[in-house]
């Protein structure tokens, strides 16, 4: 054999080489491919179920069972109307005092019905604040990201369009 063939001969077992993995690789692809399709599928058929049971939740005729059973209510009453004449004065309510009444000539006896309304706000704990991540976890991270990038976690990432 001549110096110039064994040249060629690497070069030949090299692309055969690259051209099996290269195969391998399309065909591990096209799995993942098939495989998203499929969940696209899947997830498509979830949505319809999931808005056909929304449509069913807030059905108005059901929403209004529900809430005369658990909340007591229901149809309105003239009984549970005031006017906003009838309500109490924040001033007045905070000085100790009532609210000034005047009488009219016409006067009617749901005028004296008043409604009770809660006045006292309660405040919410207070959240704590969101810590960031330190400077070395957020090291650690990237670098395994450049290291191992097949990782769990790292593909979510990687298949973002």
């Amino acid at each position: 054999m001549r110096p110039a063939q064994l040249v060629w001969i690497p070069l030949v077992v090299g692309v055969g080489v690259s051209m099996f993995l290269l195969k391998y690789k399309v065909q591990a692809l096209e799995d993942v491919l098939v495989a998203k399709q499929a969940q696209v599928v899947r997830d498509r058929g979830a949505i319809r179920v999931l808005e056909a049971e929304w449509t069913y939740l807030n059905d108005p005729e059901r929403l209004r069972e529900l809430s005369a059973q658990y909340l007591g209510f229901g149809v309105p009453a003239v009984v549970n109307i005031a006017d906003i004449n009838s309500l109490p004065m924040r001033g007045a309510a905070a000085e100790g005092g009532a609210a000034p009444e005047s009488a009219p000539a016409n006067h009617n006896p749901l005028d004296d019905i008043k409604p009770q309304f809660q006045t006292e706000l309660r405040s919410l704990p207070a959240a704590p604040a969101p810590r960031s991540p330190s400077v070395v976890s957020v090291s650690v991270a990237r670098l395994q990201r450049l290291l191992f990038p097949t990782a769990a976690g790292a593909t979510a990432l990687a298949e973002r369009p």
